[in-house]
């Protein structure tokens, strides 16, 4: 490989039939659902605390606030919540582990048998999939009770028969407990889908009062497990991939981009010729084309639809951002000719999300605007045409977070399109608080021009950061309206003259509201609140004063017997007139 990366994650999934975590025909809506209640589930959890769903950022800092770990959840089971569809092949499968044990009897005749069920029988792939792909062949050696000299000769056979991609997996069959030398705790995966997360919670809750101990693996078992997956993916999936992606480059798509595939694509789109080459065989008639099958839904694996979706996806998860980006670009016209508005959609989506990823891709206001087309065009096919939010929802999102990470004006988009989505209604009550905190963090990314203050959208993202801390305080989440609403003075700080707010109005809302936070927040402590201070008009105050004469009955005056003025010149209160001086002063009055 030319490059090498730490983070390339692998998925394992079960081969046969349907996705346990994905989602069926039908219940789209329930997705929703399903993801809102997840996040219920995950404030409400008592091994969660809730302080560890709190974002932490520097009250000194001026750049944007980190995501929370909540929407971190949401995210990922966001993404994770799809299942294996046609118009996409993240989740067709790549390779297939076929695992036999040390223990199991006829060893090389169970290999061909297991290899017979990919292609024929319950394990094999639902037809829009290709049936050609990788099969990785694992012998487990059981460490405690067979001999390593049979396994190595047995594993010998397996890649005479089967070829390179073999591999010898040494594992212990014991339990492994806490009290083991080696022993490390078994790891929770993060991504899950919504519904293998709430069966994983549940079956938490009902073990609470049990005490179920946590499982436990050996760090030798680890050790092989870890070897295992490198081998899998460095030796034989990614050099798997990178064959395909190049010789349907070289047979498919370089026909399509040449002059004679321009001309047919503009044939076909314009005088229809060979559409009636190919047909679909559906009842209901083909499309323009001929390889979309309306009926079904689908392009049959082996079209050069299908197969330059794959190439798109494969250059997609092998990260050649360009590559991928031109490739969707290719097909957007194609699905828009045969009206396949499901895969339609997700071209216009991957092609926007491939471009924003490559970082060689600018970001000018033309180029800003092209993208943002690509996601309304996807956006609209999902929603309207196909009646998909949940892809809709993973659109925007995506795109949103892009744009963000792209800055300036492109962070402003991405505040744009995240307040789409409250518009669109497609989350809960607790998804969209953290779309406000996500709104919030678009506009503080937005930094000045020219090291000026001026381009800022500091107060947006305090006005959206108060929207969240009060929808926190009436979801019952006084901490979480905390976090969000000491963001909000963080925002402000730089756009208020000494925390006062210009309008008394909005002053007075602000000032009810860190009340009611702050209550809530004493409420969750343990305490009723009683010596929270309240702002109080300010009014007139009467006293009054009871002199008490016991124990001074002979005090004696402190002036004396004196007068207390004798002495002191008097003089009068203003200047006499000439007449009134003149007059005698018998000092009679």
């Amino acid at each position: 490989m030319a490059r090498t990366w730490d983070d390339f994650g692998v998925r394992f999934a079960e081969l046969s039939g349907q996705d346990p975590g994905g989602r069926k025909g039908g219940d789209v809506p329930a997705a929703a659902a399903q993801l809102e209640e997840v996040l219920e589930k995950h404030l409400e959890s008592a091994d969660q605390p809730l302080d560890s769903w709190v974002r932490g950022s520097d009250p000194s800092s001026k750049s944007s606030p980190p995501p929370s770990p909540l929407y971190k959840v949401f995210l990922r089971r966001l993404l994770s919540s799809v299942s294996q569809t046609p118009h996409e092949t993240f989740t067709h499968a790549v390779a297939c582990v076929i695992a036999i044990s040390s223990h199991t009897p006829a060893p090389l005749e169970s290999l061909r048998q297991l290899y017979s069920q990919t292609s024929q029988g319950d394990k094999k792939p639902p037809p829009w999939v290709h049936p050609e792909y990788l099969r990785y062949y694992v012998l487990v050696h059981d460490e405690d009770n067979d001999d390593i000299a049979q396994s190595t000769a047995l594993f010998d056979q397996m890649k005479r028969h089967f070829g390179l991609h073999c591999h010898l997996l040494r594992l212990r069959s014991n339990q492994c407990v806490l009290t083991d030398d080696d022993s490390t705790i078994f790891p929770t995966p993060e991504w899950l889908s919504p519904v293998e997360d709430l069966i994983s919670m549940g079956k938490q809750e009902s073990l609470i009062d049990v005490e179920a101990e946590p499982s436990y693996l050996f760090e030798s078992d680890v050790t092989a497990i870890k070897s295992f997956v490198r081998e899998l993916v460095a030796q034989s999936v990614i050099p798997h991939m990178e064959n395909r992606v190049a010789l349907w480059n070289d047979q498919v798509a370089s026909r399509r981009r040449g002059l004679s595939g321009r001309f047919m694509s503009i044939s076909k789109r314009w005088a229809g010729f060979g559409s009636g080459s190919r047909s679909s065989g559906s009842p209901f008639g083909g499309s323009s084309s001929g390889n979309y099958d309306s009926y079904q839904g689908f392009y049959q694996p082996d079209s050069p639809e299908a197969i330059l979706r794959k190439m798109a996806d494969y250059s997609f998860m092998l990260r050649d951002w360009k590559l991928a980006a031109s490739t969707y670009d290719l097909l957007r016209t194609d699905f828009s000719n045969d009206k396949a508005w499901l895969y339609h959609a997700g071209a216009h989506e991957m092609c926007a999300v491939a471009t924003l990823l490559n970082p060689l891709s600018s970001t000018s206001k033309s180029r800003l605007e092209s993208i943002e087309q690509l996601l309304e065009t996807a956006c609209y096919s999902y929603l309207t045409r196909c009646s998909d939010p949940q892809n809709t929802l993973r659109t925007v999102i995506l795109g949103a977070e892009l744009l963000k990470s792209r800055g300036g004006i492109a962070a402003e988009s991405a505040a744009r399109w995240s307040t789409r989505v409250l518009d669109m209604g497609l989350l809960g009550s607790i998804g969209r608080l953290l779309l406000f905190e996500r709104v919030s963090a678009c506009y503080a990314s937005k930094i000045a021009t020219h090291g000026t203050g001026w381009g800022t959208r500091r107060r947006k993202a305090g006005m959206w950061s108060l929207f969240a801390a009060e929808g926190w305080l009436k979801q019952g989440q006084a901490r979480l309206a905390s976090s969000a609403m000491e963001e909000a003075d963080r925002q402000y700080s730089d756009t208020v003259d000494d925390g006062t707010f210009p309008l008394p109005e909005m002053q007075q809302v602000v000032d009810d509201l860190r009340l009611a936070i702050k209550v809530g927040c004493l409420e969750v402590r343990g305490m009723n609140g009683e010596g929270v201070e309240t702002p109080t008009e300010v009014g007139p105050e009467e006293t009054r004063e009871n002199l008490d004469y016991r124990g001074h009955g002979h005090r004696k005056s402190l002036m004396g017997g004196t007068n207390p003025l004798e002495g002191i010149p008097t003089a009068p209160l203003r200047p006499l007139s000439p007449a009134e001086a003149a007059e005698p002063n018998d000092d009679f009055e």
